[in-house]
């Protein structure tokens, strides 16, 4: 349970997947991943999407800010895009904390959607060749007790 994560080679894409229970401790582990990442290369384009089954109940607020304020170092972000997809009101409004604890002037773009809105972030980012992958993905892990190992099988 927590955040399945992918990371495309080409074309710099990044996919996060948050589900089930999510807990402070994976947010700053994902964190600290996405930060060893020494790609330097711009326009880098990143995916989050947060399931309506995922679970902020052991989540604070301050965690996901903090997040966001250590995110303004990544290497990868300059010119770049990320579209995060809340199918949940309280994941939509922690996105919305996290937007503003990224933004730096310049730097590159942060949309935050509603569920419904998969596909206009997909278009958005310009990953619609795994739209239909991206899709398979998400749905295995709506599913009720579903681990990151459910997209392996």
């Amino acid at each position: 349970m927590g955040i399945y994560f992918e990371n495309y080679s080409n074309p710099g894409f990044r996919l996060a997947i948050f589900h089930g229970q999510v807990l402070d401790e994976e947010i700053d582990a994902h964190i600290s991943e996405l930060l060893k990442d020494s790609d330097e290369n711009p326009g880098a384009v990143g995916l989050c999407v947060i399931c309506e089954s995922a679970s902020a109940a052991k989540l604070s607020h301050q965690a996901v800010f903090s997040a966001g304020k250590r995110m303004q170092q990544a290497k990868f972000r300059k010119n770049g895009k990320l579209a995060i997809v809340a199918r949940n009101t309280v994941g939509f409004g922690l996105a919305k904390i996290y937007q503003v604890a990224t933004e730096v002037a310049g730097l590159d773009e942060t949309l935050v959607l509603h569920g419904h809105e998969l596909d206009k972030a997909i278009a958005w980012i310009g990953v619609s060749a795994f739209a239909a992958e991206i899709r398979r993905k998400v749905d295995r892990l709506e599913e009720p007790l579903a681990t990151t190992d459910a997209i392996l099988t």
